[in-house]
């Protein structure tokens, strides 16, 4: 299995911590949130070689982490990252992960290893969500009656929601060739380069199948400064 990390976001609400490095390097208790999630996946398996990174704003000094830190790495750059959005990234990495089972995530997520794991266990594709909240500024889900994701959206109301996505998703190697075919048409066909990967997934429910992982363990999205505080304290 490959991995995907999106983590070109400029991260202009944690700033002044983001005026010296970009988003996924601000440290929650000292480890950066990217860190997190690279061992996170080592701690389950996956080789460093299968682990893809794309990065934009203040891409040297995380391409230069990513090289102290780390062996085999695979890092690809969005140089348009201040124009484009986390669709644009992705297709970025279509030659290496397209047809391929993958795992994609938000470089902006400090989460438990334990959801990594839970996330591969079993088959098929999936989106790690959390049914014990509901967010506003996060990605929900709605489930038919077969118990399959039909619908994901920011703008999906609490009385209809399912439950919050935590923003990692695995990708069955079906979904994966579908998922990119969706991308590549939003792009290149109707020119919008500046979408939510999630726009994609959304429009491919309809001819794939992916189920909802509840997950048991800690997770937490990092947009702003008090964001950053209430993680630290969860991971205290």
């Amino acid at each position: 299995m490959k991995a995907v990390i999106l983590a070109a976001g400029l991260g202009t609400r944690l700033r002044p911590i983001t005026d010296s490095v970009p988003k996924c390097m601000v440290p929650v208790n000292g480890k950066c949130i990217i860190d997190q999630q690279i061992d996170n996946l080592k701690e389950n398996g996956l080789l460093e070689k299968d682990i893809f990174v794309i990065g934009g704003y203040k891409e040297n000094v995380l391409k230069n982490h990513l090289l102290n830190t780390y062996q085999g790495i695979n890092f690809i750059s969005n140089p348009r990252y201040d124009e484009t959005n986390n669709m644009y990234s992705l297709f970025l990495a279509k030659e290496y992960v397209k047809g391929e089972e993958f795992l994609l995530m938000n470089a902006d997520v400090f989460f438990d290893s334990s959801i990594i794991k839970g996330i591969q266990e079993g088959k098929g594709s999936k989106i790690a969500c959390d049914k014990s909240c509901y967010l506003e500024e996060s990605m929900k889900i709605t489930i038919d009656s077969d118990k399959k994701i039909n619908h994901i959206s920011k703008k999906i109301t609490e009385s209809d929601h399912f439950a919050v996505s935590i923003d990692v998703y695995r990708i069955s190697p079906t979904a994966s060739k579908i998922l990119f075919d969706e991308i590549e048409y939003t792009i290149c066909e109707k020119n919008d380069e500046n979408s939510w990967t999630e726009l994609a997934l959304d429009a491919i429910f309809p001819t794939t199948e992916f189920t909802p992982y509840i997950i048991s363990g800690r997770w937490f999205e990092i947009d702003t400064l008090e964001d950053l505080t209430t993680a630290e304290k969860l991971f205290a």
